[in-house]
């Protein structure tokens, strides 16, 4: 049984993201707004704007007090991003290991126009989401999210 101290916490929003875990709060400003500015152009999701979103979700997970957080490998969020995420990807499935993601990105990748035709403009966001996540797995070593 995981620890509840030890569960992060996390909701990434557009204008910032936040983490708890226990008694440790970490609010960042920075937001997905601002790594899609930094990262698509002109509106389109490609295979670029994936490789610079990665390169400053990294940024953000490695140069911030994140690292130093201990987590028992369970995230939970209740955004609805994770939510969209969710039924885009798995099946609307309320909890997705780490193995599932990694799946689900890898398809996300191979038919990148397929999925970000899927959603309105103003929603490309959950894509950068979903990156984040996928990233936040690999450097703070979550296996499983569960969406509440």
């Amino acid at each position: 049984m995981n620890h509840p101290d030890s569960v992060l916490k996390f909701s990434l929003g557009l204008n910032g993201l936040s983490f708890e875990i226990g008694n440790q709060h970490i609010q960042l400003e920075q937001g997905l707004g601002s790594i899609d500015s930094k990262s698509i152009g002109h509106g389109v999701i490609d295979e670029l704007a994936i490789e610079k979103m990665i390169y400053f979700i990294e940024e953000i997970i490695e140069s911030k007090p994140l690292r130093n957080l201990k987590i028992s490998g369970v995230a939970v969020t209740s955004d609805a991003a994770m939510t969209q995420l969710s039924e885009l990807f798995f099946s609307a499935k309320k909890q997705i290991s780490r193995i599932e993601l990694e799946h689900g990105f890898n398809d996300f990748i191979e038919r990148l126009s397929y999925y970000t035709s899927q959603v309105a403009p103003d929603q490309l966001y959950i894509f950068t989401y979903f990156v984040f996540i996928r990233e936040m797995m690999h450097h703070l070593r979550v296996e499983e999210i569960h969406v509440t």
